[in-house]
């Protein structure tokens, strides 16, 4: 398939220039459709896939400005302080200490993090969770109605209840979200000895532990108890699937058995509560 080209003049669908008197036009008529809710960017979009007119996001900026055309401007929700402050926390993110390599020989040493949506038919709520590679057990979680830095700092302080001080040098990975990027969290893992570890955002493979464990959940904490048609459809009170979040992870930590571990992550644990390093046995000669 070849490249889409785009002119500084607007050209129609049989190749032929078109006047720009003839494009302000068409503009016009789009914007009284759209309720003069159309950036540049969806105009350019709606001239070509609607009218089959192709030219550059630069000419139709320049076409709407020209006739008066352009949309309201959404007004900014922070100071330009506050835009910077976040491009610079972008701009210096943590590295990624794990590299896809989910496993740990040893409990409370490597741990994995993500939010993941709980949407019913009234509103969305957040639930947050680490995971600790060594067994799977979910060590820490949270259920909030945002989805916010404090949500996921609440989450560590719970992990970091259970964990104690063994959270000095263990790895915290997560996703490029902003919510990890924030100072405050960032400063909260740095409290408390823990290297934070991240991967692209957007990346699902960079987290792909963690994103199998919100598949489970899905399918055997809530598609199993309402039915995964009415979970898609949005059909259940967002209370109920946290209400069922909540029963469910204590019997995923201490009772349901995982394949790969013949125990339950908890029963695991406390039957290898020092790893599973393999040890060498010397013969005295």
């Amino acid at each position: 398939m070849s490249p889409k080209c785009y002119y500084k003049r607007a050209k129609g669908p049989s190749g032929k220039e078109i006047s720009d008197q003839a494009v302000i036009a068409v503009i016009k008529t789009l914007q009284k459709e759209f309720g003069d809710s159309l950036g540049y960017r969806k105009m350019q979009d709606r001239l070509e896939e609607d009218y089959g007119l192709k030219l550059s996001r630069r000419k139709v900026l320049s076409l709407m400005q020209e006739s008066k055309q352009l949309s309201s401007v959404r007004r900014r929700l922070h100071s330009e302080e506050y835009y910077v402050k976040r491009r610079e926390m972008k701009g210096n993110a943590p590295p990624d200490l794990i590299g896809r390599d989910f496993f740990s020989l040893e409990p409370f040493r490597r741990f994995v993090c993500d939010i993941t949506y709980l949407t019913g038919c009234d509103e969305t709520w957040y639930l947050s969770m680490i995971e600790d590679l060594f067994n799977g057990e979910i060590v820490g979680w949270k259920i909030g109605e945002h989805c916010t830095a404090q949500l996921c700092m609440e989450t560590v302080m719970m992990m970091a209840q259970l964990v104690g001080d063994k959270t000095e040098g263990a790895i915290l990975h997560s996703d490029g979200g902003s919510t990890y990027i924030s100072y405050e969290y960032r400063e909260l893992l740095a409290s408390l000895g823990i290297r934070q570890s991240m991967g692209i955002k957007l990346t699902c493979y960079d987290n792909a532990r963690i994103e199998s464990l919100n598949g489970v959940l899905k399918t055997e904490c809530l598609y199993a108890r309402f039915g995964k048609t009415k979970v898609k459809d949005r059909r259940i009170p967002v209370r109920d699937l946290a209400s069922r979040v909540e029963e469910f992870i204590p019997y995923y930590n201490e009772k349901r058995k995982k394949d790969s571990l013949n125990a339950s992550p908890v029963q695991f644990r406390m039957n290898n509560s020092r790893g599973t390093y393999l040890e060498v046995i010397q013969e005295k000669v």
